[in-house]
């Protein structure tokens, strides 16, 4: 992906599209296109759940219960 295509992305995340949202906050926690920022990805992923995006709801789980005491210390 390059900047272009991620601009398209974006735009389309911003216009509700929850499939993008959830394209877009992948891009800003690996770093890809953008810089890494895993706020901002996770306030995509939380866009796109909402919007019933079923991955987004599974990567927000495992984010949030991945580690031995079943909630990440960052929450």
């Amino acid at each position: 992906m390059n900047k272009q295509e991620f601009e398209i992305l974006l735009q389309k995340a911003q216009n509700g599209d929850a499939n993008a949202m959830y394209q877009v906050a992948l891009c800003y926690e690996d770093g890809i296109v953008v810089e890494y920022n895993l706020d901002e990805a996770i306030a995509w992923m939380n866009s796109s759940a909402d919007l019933g995006n079923l991955q987004a709801v599974d990567w927000l789980m495992e984010y949030y219960f991945d580690d031995d005491s079943g909630v990440q210390s960052q929450s």
